[in-house]
């Protein structure tokens, strides 16, 4: 709770208290303005070239002259303000979820009290269920020897080779096609368009006709033809909001030759190949196996923590404030735009536009999207404090030890990188947080490991619950106080998105 009338070198008064949003009114003294005025008035002596007097010497009337009288106060008061807002927030006990907005109420002036309005927002209150009595499904990992061939399989396909067939013979449906192919996109009548890049110009391509992305058109075509022959077909451009999309291209083929794709044996060489020199076959197959069920546990937890975490959202009682909801969706939206840009060179709404999307009905699917971001980190907040989760040193050097590893770069260089950034070592340990939070989520709520059936049975039954009962209702259109609220476009929560 806010304590009112509190005293900080100045006199101070809670004004309003509207949802997340603290508005405190602070009566800095006069003493204390004056003395950061002459802070000011001292530095710009000491540094300032001012012909007729040495460094250090230069009188405020001169100086007051050359800079004037509101630049000193201007700046007395960007270095008055920040302690006086940290003092507020210690004072208050606020928990902060964006930087507070400070207006100057009147002209300043020495000799008079500076009167500032600061609005802190500050962290909703977060209720969390009772979590005893929360219960989930959990997958029963269990490694088969189907999924432990398919790896085999897997690494056979990565190693094969490819051989030239040399027979006289139409083509199957699982050869490998070596094509000399031009391509052209059909354009209606009068349509001039400026050609792609790509059209009218020779390429060389390999074709595998077992390949499942292979085009039906193309295979279909392919399939019964002969070397030397040249082949017509036309397929469809994936709907992928590119230009290209939906637009029919023309493929011309001369078939050049054929290859046949050569399995490895089961052998030392491809043991060697693998990683795994020095072991049977069968010690690799338990390897794999092992590895299979590390995954499986893993994936199987994953899971049940994330159902957990639905239902603890769902349950809670908070009030998602709009602004942070505001700024989660500013966030989404530049990831969007930069995905997009980069992946098509085109804006968001002119993605939308060409993919046949309301742009508004988009906004509003990740405004939901957002909204869901902002109350998982609320609820992961209140349960990091419930649980009394701390990062140690031993956490960091354990979690750089194994972003090492996948990185395949040495710790104690990946130590340095981390340790010379100050935001990049808080978002370390916050991932440290989140991490060892979500973790200690299922000691405390109840989990049944059931067999695959019975399990998918149970998620279905639980999500079907969860939408039923949600409590979220996010409005469609952005609130004024949400529209207002968007001066930091950073974002409200790295946490999860659930």
């Amino acid at each position: 709770m806010l304590k009112k009338g509190v005293w900080v070198a100045m006199k101070t008064e809670l004004v309003s208290q509207e949802k997340n949003v603290v508005k405190i009114k602070a009566e800095v003294e006069a003493e204390r303005f004056e003395n950061a005025v002459k802070d000011v008035v001292k530095e710009i002596s000491q540094k300032a070239n001012i012909k007729g007097f040495r460094k250090g010497k230069v009188p405020r009337n001169v100086i007051e002259l050359y800079f004037g009288k509101e630049s000193l106060y201007r700046e007395a008061l960007e270095n008055l303000i920040p302690e006086v807002v940290e003092e507020i927030k210690e004072e208050y006990e606020l928990e902060l979820v964006a930087e507070p907005k400070v207006k100057v109420q009147g002209e300043p002036k020495e000799g008079s009290p500076v009167v500032l309005e600061i609005e802190y927002e500050v962290m909703p209150e977060v209720d969390l269920p009772d979590l005893e009595q929360i219960e989930v499904p959990m997958l029963k990992p269990v490694v088969t020897d189907e999924m432990v061939e398919k790896v085999i399989n897997d690494l056979r396909e990565r190693n094969a080779e490819y051989a030239d067939l040399e027979e006289d013979r139409p083509i199957k449906e699982d050869d490998i096609v070596l094509v000399k192919a031009v391509a052209q996109v059909q354009r209606d009548e009068g349509d001039d368009s400026e050609r792609f890049e790509f059209e009218g110009k020779e390429m060389e391509d390999t074709i595998d006709l077992s390949a499942n992305y292979l085009d039906e058109n193309i295979k279909k075509d392919l399939i019964g033809q002969t070397v030397g022959r040249t082949v017509t077909s036309t397929v469809t451009h994936p709907d992928d909001g590119s230009e290209l999309a939906g637009k029919q291209i023309t493929y011309t083929m001369e078939i050049r030759g054929l290859k046949k794709k050569v399995l490895p044996e089961l052998d030392e060489e491809f043991l060697k190949k693998v990683g795994a020199e020095g072991k049977t076959l069968e010690e690799f197959k338990a390897q794999i196996r092992e590895q299979l069920q590390r995954n499986l546990e893993a994936r199987a937890k994953s899971d049940a923590i994330n159902l957990a975490l639905q239902q603890i959202a769902s349950m809670a009682k908070v009030e998602v404030p709009d602004r942070m909801v505001e700024r989660e969706l500013h966030s989404l939206l530049h990831e969007e735009e930069a995905r997009v840009k980069q992946a098509y060179n085109l804006t968001l709404e002119e993605y939308a536009r060409q993919s046949g999307i309301d742009f508004e009905e988009y906004k509003n699917s990740l405004r939901k999207q957002a909204y869901r971001r902002v109350l998982n980190s609320l609820v992961l907040e209140e349960l990091t404090k419930r649980f009394e989760i701390k990062v140690n040193p031993d956490d960091i050097k354990s979690y750089v030890a194994r972003m090492a590893n996948s990185y395949n770069i040495s710790p104690e260089k990946l130590s340095a990188f981390i340790a010379s950034d100050q935001e990049r070592l808080y978002k370390v340990s916050y991932d440290i947080m989140t991490e060892k939070t979500l973790d200690k989520i299922l000691e405390h709520i109840k989990v049944k490991e059931l067999e695959k059936e019975e399990y998918e049975r149970a998620v279905k039954e639980l999500l079907e619950k969860l939408k039923a009962t949600s409590a979220e209702e996010v409005p469609q259109v952005l609130s004024n106080e949400a529209r207002g609220g968007n001066d930091d476009a950073s974002s409200d929560s790295d946490r999860t998105d659930g």
